[in-house]
């Protein structure tokens, strides 16, 4: 009773949850399955392959987690704006993060082709991981535009409350890109087999097309995200000097963010090459249980910044309160589904020795314990705090944590004290249960709360 009287009491917000994080998670959710499938793929032409497809995909981990920054936050403004409707300025504002994007696109496209086998070397001194990744590397870099575009008018359409557009484009351009796999990796109806090559090469085909269908779908069905080039072109300083004052700090959030990341990779890889391929594997299968969290987060951002925009402070912070609790709940129950999987997980990659599977099945409940403090970090850092353009106290949050105890600390139990993975996955969940403490007490403060067009 006490339970259904609760959602009468919130049926607007529990529907505008849904219409704005089932498309998000769904999409989450696809992308996760089908890498995880991809993992599953590369890994049967053997260890070396999945290490370099993985090392290969930090790099662009690292592009990605750039434009994440310059994107959300843009989203800060985005939301906000859109509770005034006022579409001019969210289309100027979509028009110079995706100018900013592009120029990264070409720089780190550039560095791929002429340097590949220096890039792939910053993760692993393994010869064979070092050609492998290389290979795959400068073809699968060619993809950067186009995926750099394609997520700005994703974010957008996010924004102006539209993601089942997205979400449609990326459940084509990845179920797509599963089939090349199959095709290329192992050499079907008539095609070489191709190894990592043809991974790469499927990742290109399948970028492109998601490209053409979110603009498609943008600018042929719906009348919020189809602005014209000379509106998206049409900067003005006064608006980009405040995006960049609550961007700045989640740009550096993102980049230090990824190069947090990648440092566990370069630690995952001075415990040995096994550690990077489980570690890879644990990664694509942990965030297939965590899509509720990014549709959450995501459609905190767009809800929280719609009601501050339009100036509704104190139903801002009830409706935060409310999305943490639900983060609790999905956390929970992510978790315990993820360890109830961890056998049929393991089975999908037999041909792995009985050692590196126990490991793997060892991590994979590390993690699924630490599933809930992930949630509502999540929840609180990229959609409570920059909803209300609390962006610097987000980023010395995330920052301050993975580098001192996340990242320090592997390190130091890694080099000095040769700890094995297990003990460095443990470290890794620590360093979220940290970041919940001190987040709660932000939010409950209120300080986050900033009413900014």
């Amino acid at each position: 009773m006490k339970l259904m009287k609760h959602y009468r009491q919130h049926a607007s917000f529990y529907r505008d949850l849904w219409i704005i994080a089932l498309p998000i998670a769904l999409q989450q959710l696809v992308t996760s399955s089908l890498n995880m499938v991809d993992t599953l793929m590369v890994g049967r032409v053997g260890v070396d392959a999945v290490a370099a497809v993985g090392v290969s995909n930090q790099y662009y981990f690292l592009l990605n987690m750039v434009m994440f920054g310059i994107y959300s936050g843009g989203m800060v403004y985005f939301a906000q704006y859109w509770g005034k409707k006022d579409l001019r300025n969210i289309h100027r504002l979509l028009g110079f993060t995706l100018v900013l994007g592009m120029g990264l696109a070409v720089l780190f496209t550039g560095m791929a082709l002429f340097i590949p086998e220096q890039i792939i070397r910053i993760f692993t001194n393994d010869q064979t991981v070092m050609v492998l990744g290389a290979k795959y590397l400068k073809i699968a870099a060619l993809s950067y535009p186009f995926m750099i575009l394609s997520f700005g008018y994703s974010m957008g359409l996010r924004a102006v409350e539209k993601p089942k557009f997205s979400m449609i484009a990326s459940v084509i351009a990845l179920t797509l890109n599963t089939v090349l796999n199959i095709v290329l990796i192992f050499g079907l109806f008539g095609c070489p087999a191709l190894g990592v090559v043809g991974a790469a090469i499927a990742t290109l085909v399948s970028r492109v097309v998601e490209f053409i269908l979110v603009l498609g779908f943008a600018y042929l069905k719906t009348d919020t995200m189809n602005p014209k080039l000379s509106v998206l072109l049409s900067f003005d300083r006064s608006l980009i000097n405040k995006l960049m004052v609550t961007s700045l700090p989640v740009v550096i959030n993102e980049c230090f963010w990824g190069l947090g990341t990648t440092a566990y990779m370069v630690i995952y890889g001075m415990i040995n090459v096994e550690a990077i391929s489980i570690m890879n594997i644990v990664n694509s299968i942990f965030n297939i249980f965590f899509i509720a969290a990014i549709g959450v987060g995501n459609a905190s951002t767009v809800m929280l910044g719609k009601k501050l925009g339009a100036g509704e402070k104190e139903k801002t912070y009830k409706e935060a309160i409310l999305f943490l609790k639900i983060g609790v709940v999905l956390g929970v129950l992510s978790g315990i589904l993820l360890v109830m999987c961890i056998p049929v997980m393991l089975r999908l990659y037999r041909d792995f020795d009985f050692s590196t599977l126990e490991t793997m099945a060892y991590v994979l409940i590390i993690f699924a314990i630490g599933l809930t403090f992930r949630f509502i970090n999540i929840i609180n850092i990229v959609g409570i705090f920059r909803a209300g353009g609390d962006t610097k106290y987000a980023m010395l949050l995330e920052l301050g944590i993975l580098w001192s105890v996340g990242v320090l600390g592997t390190f130091i139990a890694v080099k000095y004290f040769h700890a094995p993975l297990i003990v460095v996955a443990m470290i890794v969940q620590f360093e979220e249960v940290v970041k919940v403490l001190l987040g709660m007490v932000r939010v409950k403060s209120k300080k986050w709360i900033n009413q900014l067009v």
